[in-house]
């Protein structure tokens, strides 16, 4: 919500106002700047969701984070056809639509990366695919390749499907990058490394993140360098994680979090361009705690700023307004 903001504010007095290694965004942010100084063209960046998907195939279940799930189509669904990766991918978001794909901490994490090095998602939602990891860099392209992407530069999440003596992806990060020269990216493939069925792109790819372990390394940059992880560059407010409305809300519905995913009853968290919140922007979705509606809202609507009541004073929101003012006007 105001990440950028307190970036500008910590340079502005020699501060350093950083992300912490350990946690995904960080992670990324470090890994797109690494394909960038190099000079790849970055397809696609992203992370893999918080739990895997693990297939038990003799039971015909996927087993996420202690819960099982019947799913027998996904038996025809384990191989991807050539030629018809996209249209599979896309079958197996289909049967696993009773399933949380995506959460409100993904998209919260990406928008830390989108404003960070101006990748955009590419759709508000995500795609959010179900893929095996040797499958990444063949669903992760874009149309003309046979991918799900409308266009390159894109972030995504996706959800490690494995069978359980099967490596995990252990929430790591990846960058899909175009391959540029054949030869090269064959030679590369020989010694293991994740290219496409056709060749025309390649997952380079960090297989986890400690949490708190590797705090250590964003103290010493900071300490030692004057840095921010990653080597983001410029923070600018270019993503705000938002709210649709899934079902039709009426005046004085009131919105609350709930659980370990910040789930809100009858809301689909999505990253759209930033805006400033008043004057028609939509509320960011870390201040729909707690709201009221003023009005109706009706299904597949974005909850406009302007349409809440009972939205505390907060430092919070003061410092919105001010990230709103400063970067908005400016480019006015």
């Amino acid at each position: 919500m105001i990440g950028p903001y307190l970036t500008h504010q910590a340079l502005e007095k020699g501060l350093v106002f950083t992300p912490l290694d350990g946690d995904q965004p960080s992670l990324l942010i470090g890994m797109v700047t690494w394909a960038r100084t190099l000079g790849f063209e970055i397809i696609a960046a992203g992370k893999s969701s918080e739990y895997d998907f693990v297939w038990d195939e003799a039971n015909q279940e996927i087993h996420c984070n202690d819960a099982r799930y019947p799913l027998p189509s996904m038996a025809d669904l384990w191989t991807l056809a050539d030629s018809r990766e996209a249209e599979m991918a896309g079958a197996r978001i289909e049967t696993a639509s009773d399933m949380q794909l995506i959460s409100v901490p993904d998209l919260c994490e990406m928008t830390n990366v989108a404003n960070a090095t101006g990748l955009f998602p590419d759709r508000p939602e995500f795609h959010a695919p179900l893929l095996r990891i040797p499958e990444v860099p063949t669903v992760l392209d874009t149309h003309e390749q046979g991918g799900i992407l409308k266009h390159g530069g894109r972030l995504e999440v996706f959800n490690c499907l494995r069978r359980p003596d099967e490596v995990s992806f252990a929430g790591g990060v990846f960058v899909v990058l175009r391959c540029e020269d054949p030869a090269s990216w064959e030679l590369l493939r020989g010694k293991g490394h994740v290219v496409s069925r056709n060749g025309a792109s390649a997952m380079v790819y960090l297989p986890r993140h400690l949490l708190g372990l590797e705090a250590p390394i964003s103290l010493l940059d900071a300490v030692l360098h004057g840095l921010p992880s990653g080597g983001g560059g410029a923070t600018q407010p270019r993503v705000d994680l938002v709210a649709r409305a899934i079902r039709d809300l009426p005046a004085g519905h009131r919105f609350e979090m709930n659980g370990h995913h910040r789930v809100i009853d009858g809301l689909r968290p999505e990253a759209h361009p930033a805006r400033p919140i008043d004057g028609g922007g939509a509320a960011p979705f870390y201040l729909l705690p707690g709201a009221r509606l003023l009005r109706d809202v009706t299904a597949d609507e974005p909850i406009p700023f302007d349409a809440l009541d009972n939205v505390p004073d907060s430092a919070l929101l003061r410092l919105r307004r001010e990230q709103d003012r400063n970067f908005f006007q400016e480019q006015a």
